[in-house]
């Protein structure tokens, strides 16, 4: 690069610096991340036709798997959960 190159280069990096405030470009922090998502609650799961804690522990389980292969979120795996076990005769709280 040539000497008047340089200088061009030095002079235009220099206008942007000094021309920069002047245009709303200078530099700002960055935002804080968002907050976390609040824990999702616990759900109290009770047998309604009497199941035995083996068998709602395989239900939940299989419940629970089902969920979580086709939930986008908590809520919606909430809410798949729960039809799940309702399905299952459970009534989900």
């Amino acid at each position: 690069m040539t000497r008047s190159g340089r200088r061009i280069s030095r002079f235009a990096f220099a206008v942007a610096l000094a021309c920069a405030p002047m245009l709303g470009c200078a530099y700002q922090e960055p935002a804080p991340p968002p907050p976390p998502p609040p824990a999702p609650r616990a759900l109290t799961v009770t047998a309604q036709r009497k199941q035995s804690q083996t068998q709602q522990d395989r239900d939940s389980a299989a419940c629970q798997s089902q969920a979580s292969g086709q939930a986008t979120s908590s809520q919606e795996w909430t809410v798949i959960f729960t039809s799940c076990m309702s399905g299952r005769g459970y009534r989900v709280d």
